[in-house]
């Protein structure tokens, strides 16, 4: 039984210098180690910048967006899918790189292996068992896109998910900000989801490296709507393979195991298991404990959690560290669930804007609510209503020590 367990230009002056040569070789090293991730940066400008990103096969043009703080930290992100591409911030020795894994051109994005690298997921996050569910009694048959052990199962919102669209864009800046917020309108019948859904999805990027996320939703029929964002994450930089020596601290003492739908059974004490990260740990320190059903389940590790004393407010959900870059970012959310996965299942096959990405080379930090919950009722609900509006916060703080 599931139980109870949710509580609920740098700015270069002209000094007139006398030779113009020195000037040129000047700025050509400035730009060298701009386009390298080694300048600080330090009087630049906060600014939102938008660029051709390329077209679709489907003819449709698509735009990227660059936000950049003063310090020159920066995240770039696209209307394809409200995806983010990458995320720049500093290591300890103030170097940029870097943090996001996968892909860098729309052509990947649009027909790569791993479609989800970066994107809003939705109408649902995760999955739903039988691809199913009901609301005040009325089924609604969803398109699945998996079939596990013989049982259909929608993920992510099904083959033509939130993922597979242009969004309407509009620059936004603020006083200490700068973002983007991306809008559509998801039909009714859209994947087999009633309703008219209006949603917006808006980041931030602040001048203390703070990557805030808002959804917002409101729907002309009731329905049900999970929404989430699935950027693959490698705090040591570029090019790096291994993500699982990552040292790991999640706000939770109870983790959900799955069925052979990956889809939840049963909720577990972290205590005594490989998912116990009360304490910061490595995130691979009991990999090879292939006694534990949900490793085995998930062929690695795969895990999800219930946030401890979940409100609704935004809180810590999960502080993740690299020892070897100093970089590190704490998730806070108003979501009641952590979910990471570590690339289990790249093979050096997907190429990225890196190179091939391998087995563990990264990991989501990704937070909504628990999976199958329209067919769960002792899970939160993620049933939207006329008349309300869905509003999820989250955001991740990037760090250095």
């Amino acid at each position: 039984m599931l139980g109870n367990t949710f509580s609920k230009n740098v700015i270069y002056q002209n000094h007139n210098h006398k030779n113009r040569m020195a000037i040129v070789r000047h700025w050509y090293l400035l730009l060298l180690l701009s386009a390298a991730g080694l300048c600080s940066c330090d009087g630049g400008r906060l600014s939102v910048v938008s660029s051709d990103f390329g077209t679709l096969s489907t003819g449709e043009q698509t735009t990227l967006y660059t936000l950049t703080n003063r310090s020159g930290a920066r995240m770039t992100v696209c209307d394809y899918g409200a995806r983010i591409v990458s995320i720049q911030v500093p290591d300890r020795d103030g170097v940029l790189g870097d943090v996001v894994v996968g892909y860098g051109d729309i052509a990947s994005f649009e027909k790569g292996a791993e479609r989800f690298m970066g994107c809003v997921i939705g109408r649902y996050g995760n999955r739903i068992n039988h691809a199913s569910f009901s609301i005040d009694g009325q089924k609604y048959e969803l398109v699945p896109n998996e079939l596990r052990d013989g049982v259909p199962v929608q993920c992510h919102g099904g083959p033509e998910g939130f993922d597979r669209f242009v969004w309407e864009s509009t620059p936004l800046q603020e006083k200490d900000r700068v973002g983007v917020r991306f809008q559509r309108v998801s039909p009714d019948g859209e994947q087999g989801y009633p309703g008219n859904l209006n949603c917006s999805v808006t980041y931030w990027w602040t001048e203390e490296n703070v990557c805030r996320i808002e959804y917002e939703a409101t729907t002309d029929r009731p329905t049900v709507v999970n929404l989430s964002n699935h950027t693959v994450f490698n705090l040591k930089g570029p090019g790096d393979r291994y993500v699982m020596n990552h040292l790991m601290q999640v706000e939770s003492d109870t983790y959900v195991l799955a069925n052979r739908q990956l889809c939840p059974d049963r909720l577990l004490p972290v205590e005594g298991s490989p998912f116990d990260f009360r304490q910061m740990r490595r995130v691979d320190y009991r990999l090879d404990n292939y006694a534990d059903e949900q490793l085995r389940i998930a062929n690695g590790m795969s895990g999800c959690w219930i946030i401890r004393d979940w409100d609704g407010s935004l809180r810590k959900v999960v502080d993740l560290y690299a020892p070897e870059s100093g970089r590190g970012v704490v998730t806070l959310s108003t979501e009641p669930v952590f979910l990471t996965f570590t690339g289990r299942t790249f093979d050096g096959s997907q190429i990225g804007k890196c190179g091939p990405m391998e087995k563990y080379c990264g990991m989501l930090l990704e937070t909504f609510h628990v999976a199958d919950s329209p067919n769960q009722p002792e899970f939160p609900s993620t049933v939207l209503r006329p008349g309300e509006t869905y509003s999820s916060i989250t955001e991740w703080h990037f760090y250095v020590k």
